[in-house]
């Protein structure tokens, strides 16, 4: 058993920090020598602020990756469109109740189309992003010390997880357990997927013919993110043939069986139990457990620090909450 110390992850920080984003993850979905690397797990965190002040965090996105959990840990066929292994892919989606009301798009639960919606507090999604960073080598052996971990993001989501942290403090690329931070944007430049350096999700997946639905839901974007980064450091793999020598994305060579909406179809469809923690229904008008905000009967609830701002879209929101929960003290 392979024992993970601070010394060990130390060094191999050192040795992928100076490698492409692209052979990193490569590296570790492919490579049989490195032990720890082995071990180690890819975190996708999407995290999304309120558009307007006060810019509070309302919703994470987070997919795992745990490469001994496919093929025993042994390098294996991606399969058409990565979907061997993105069948492994763990995906959810945490919504901040305390900042559950105030104005966001595609955050109802009903817009996450890859797992269940959790309504959870801060210290509740920080105690599990701590033990998502924090995951024994060997549950029966804590000597054997924590997992490695690599960290996805896409583009400046990351960045603006270390200008917002006020209201969430956790900085995935400075946890001792984060061996490498990658990013999905960079992968698809450097794969040559598209030489846009700021390529949104919804311009890079059609690249894939795949429709991204709400793809401004936090949870949804973790795992187009992984997606993203997938098929682009595989696109040899996934895509390449006599035929197609180019390796260029769409239902061809190794691929050719199937459309990649029909795998990324089948990934909405599997069953994903809801997380033993949070709840699934909440009202955040009322504060209710019994309902959601869309069907609750107390209609005469209003925000009256709201309702008297002089801020147009604080007055327009003044009815989807009672100044109990209202953010501004």
């Amino acid at each position: 058993m392979t024992t993970s110390t601070p010394v060990k992850l130390g060094y191999l920080r050192k040795l992928l920090e100076s490698r492409p984003h692209k052979d990193v993850l490569r590296t570790y979905l492919h490579q049989n020598e490195d032990a720890l690397l082995k071990n180690a797990i890819l975190v996708t965190l999407h995290r999304k602020w309120s558009a307007r002040p006060p810019y509070g965090l309302s919703e994470i996105g987070i997919t795992t990756y745990d490469r001994q959990r496919v093929n025993c840990g042994f390098p294996c066929p991606p399969g058409a469109h990565a979907e061997d292994l993105l069948e492994h892919v763990w995906c959810l989606h945490l919504r901040i109740r305390s900042n559950a009301h105030l104005p966001l798009d595609d955050a109802s639960p009903d817009a996450f189309h890859f797992g269940t919606s959790v309504f959870v507090t801060y210290d509740e999604a920080l105690d599990l992003l701590h033990h998502i960073w924090h995951q024994p080598m060997n549950d029966d052996r804590p000597d054997k010390g924590y997992r490695p971990i690599i960290y996805l993001s896409h583009g400046d989501n990351d960045a603006l997880g270390k200008v917002r942290n006020i209201d969430c403090d956790f900085v995935p690329g400075q946890k001792d357990t984060t061996i490498a931070t990658l990013n999905a944007q960079d992968i698809a430049v450097h794969t040559k997927i598209t030489s846009k350096s700021d390529a949104a999700i919804e311009y890079l997946l059609p690249i894939f013919k795949i429709i991204p639905f709400h793809a401004g839901n936090a949870g949804n974007a973790a795992i187009y993110t992984t997606v993203i980064a997938f098929l682009s450091a595989l696109r040899n793999e996934v895509y390449q043939s006599d035929d197609n020598p180019k390796a260029r994305p769409g239902q061809k060579g190794p691929s050719s069986a199937k459309s990649a909406m029909t795998v990324v179809q089948g990934l909405m469809a599997r069953p994903t139990p809801p997380p033993p923690f949070g709840v699934l229904i909440y009202c955040c008008k009322c504060s209710s457990y019994l309902h959601f905000a869309a069907v609750c009967p107390n209609t005469d609830f209003v925000c009256t620090k709201c309702l008297g701002s002089k801020t147009d879209w604080r007055v327009q929101n003044a009815q989807t909450h009672m100044e109990g929960l209202c953010v501004f003290k």
